[in-house]
């Protein structure tokens, strides 16, 4: 688990206005601040280094620019009254930036500031949101949030987000499986499934797929993020080391590294939930395959009671059960809707806290379900809770199907 105030001394959020982004109209180029914010900005004039991100309504439209910005205190001459604004050069992710686009100002435990803009349209906004620690859409002056007060979070899914918006996140567990990771697996990347192993192993007894399966879940995934980013801080930076020289007269080599090191980290995730969910099935003494074809090139992630069930005409096509997984969602929901003909009520599990109520009434209306580890469903409103399963529940479908089918 993480906590925000590992990462941030102040968060703030508000809703954009008309006056703060039509710059055909207005040249104003800062925010007023409040009182709130003093606490974590300073009283005193600052100025700070600053990381502005723009996340649009797709993956082609996100900017990420450096720049600096300044808390200042526009009446600081005036013996009574203060009146504090956060002032900023014109750049593109302001100039991209809508009336009603929300605007995140977090300052960093390194001092520097991260101002992320979210359209209003972005897929990602309600996440980000829950992120950040904040409990729902800002009004249009700053509300802010004492880090130190907020709930813990899952590690595996706040790095899977941040990673997700370009936020860099340090991991913070120091190197306490390093001697382990080397002795293993020395000074190269695992199997997947290798370094899920590892993780359960390292908990051993302190979990429990039966009695406590949602949060059995998230601590393997949260262990197996932690051993996988010490061993990758470990690999990088040596690999870094050796090659400085070289890369220095061809970019494009290092370029290639780079994106080496982001797809492996986007790719791992899933396989690892889906190792984590096999043993979770098994545990609980379920009939399954994993990845079996049904139709064609249709290759559903989990199917119970199995393949051989799926492909007999004369089972009955309400005991079959699918399972897509996917950490995140965005659009690839659709992608499950295609797998498994014979099964009308698909399942999906995925980590993705705080999905728009716009997508999950899509899903359901397309016969989908989502299953989410209990403590996500906090994150969602009432209204969308009565169609979310837990994975214990979704557990309980399949059991009752499967004690059906053996009678």
């Amino acid at each position: 688990m993480t906590l925000l105030s590992d990462h941030f001394a102040g968060v703030s959020a508000k809703r954009l206005s008309a006056v703060e982004t039509e710059r055909h109209t207005s040249n104003q180029h800062e925010f007023n601040g409040t009182s709130a914010m003093k606490r974590y900005l300073g009283m005193g004039r600052q100025r700070f280094l600053a990381r502005f991100f723009y996340l649009g309504e797709d993956e082609d439209d996100r900017l990420v620019i450096d720049d600096t910005v300044t808390w200042y205190d526009a009446r600081e001459n005036h013996p009574t009254r203060s009146e504090y604004r956060l002032y900023f050069s014109d750049n593109e992710v302001m100039n991209r930036a809508a009336a009603e686009d929300v605007l995140i100002a977090s300052l960093c435990r390194d001092g520097a500031l991260v101002l992320l803009v979210v359209s209003s349209d972005s897929p990602l906004l309600e996440s980000v949101l829950w992120l950040f620690g904040l409990p729902g859409l800002p009004g249009t002056g700053f509300e802010t949030i004492d880090p130190s007060t907020a709930k813990s979070q899952s590690s595996s899914i706040f790095a899977s987000i941040a990673e997700e918006i370009g936020l860099e996140i340090e991991n913070e567990s120091g190197d306490r499986w390093l001697d382990l990771l080397l002795d293993r697996f020395g000074l190269q990347f695992p199997s997947t499934r290798a370094l899920s192993a590892l993780a359960l192993e390292t908990l051993g007894t302190t979990i429990n797929a039966i009695e406590a399966p949602d949060a059995a879940l998230i601590t393997l995934m949260d262990r197996e993020e932690e051993l996988f980013r010490e061993l990758e801080r470990k690999i990088v930076s040596d690999h870094l080391k050796a090659n400085a020289a070289s890369w220095s007269d061809d970019v494009d080599a290092f370029v290639h590294f780079s994106l080496s090191v982001h797809n492996r980290r986007k790719s791992r995730a899933g396989h690892a939930l889906e190792n984590h969910l096999e043993w979770t099935f098994f545990q609980n003494d379920l009939h399954f395959n994993r990845g079996a074809h049904t139709e064609g090139r249709s290759k559903p992630d989990f199917l119970f009671p199995g393949k051989q069930s799926y492909q007999d005409p004369t089972y009955p096509a309400e005991r079959l059960t699918m399972l897509g997984v996917k950490t995140s969602c965005k659009d690839r929901w659709r992608q499950v809707l295609n797998e498994a003909k014979r099964i009308d009520k698909k399942h999906l599990l995925t980590l993705q806290p705080a999905i728009s109520e716009h997508q999950t009434r899509e899903m359901e209306d397309s016969g989908l379900s989502l299953v989410l580890p209990e403590s996500l469903h906090t994150s969602y409103t009432a209204e969308q809770k009565s169609g979310l399963l837990t994975l214990n529940e979704f557990l309980s479908v399949v059991k009752d199907r499967q004690q059906w089918s053996t009678k």
